[in-house]
């Protein structure tokens, strides 16, 4: 009976550790995006991350490697970005588990120099380390075609091992 007991309890701790790493993991899901959302604190923006990021954009074939190259690669500075909407984006579907997250949504209407861009569905998975970094990002982005030249963009298929 003491055994069963054991058992149980240490089931119950190793049960209780994974439910804090996914709360844990849940809150800074929630929080990324509110910062992501209001574009306005890039370095808040960039705390989610750990320095040896990698983003990989599966459509457009972008993979950054690095924190510095990761900021560089999102220039939230470039005066030619307009958010046409109170919100960047907008989640409709999060899921976490152990050290992961997938999040679902669509970023909002903005103009880029003088070309007004659509809504664009997203799907992300980021992947955290141990002290809750983000240290890898996958991206889906539906960008529309006058964004993406096909003929040109890297093969992210090149990616696979």
């Amino acid at each position: 009976m003491n055994r069963i007991l054991s058992y149980l309890l240490i089931g119950l701790i190793f049960s209780s550790c994974a439910s804090k790493e996914i709360n844990n993991i849940e809150k800074t899901v929630e929080d990324y995006y509110k910062v992501f959302n209001k574009r306005q604190d890039l370095d808040r923006f960039m705390s989610f991350y750990d320095e040896s990021i990698v983003l990989e954009d599966m459509i457009n074939g972008d993979r950054i490697v690095g924190k510095e190259a990761l900021r560089n690669f999102f220039d939230w500075d470039n005066s030619d970005f307009k958010n046409l909407s109170a919100n960047s984006l907008i989640v409709s579907e999060k899921i976490t588990q152990e050290n992961k997250a997938v999040v679902k949504g669509y970023f909002t209407r903005f103009k880029w120099n003088q070309t007004e861009f659509e809504a664009m569905h997203f799907t992300t998975i980021l992947t955290f380390d141990e002290s809750g970094e983000i240290v890898k990002q996958v991206d889906w982005i539906n960008y529309p075609s006058t964004l993406v030249d096909y003929n040109k963009r890297s093969n992210s298929n090149k990616w696979i091992k």
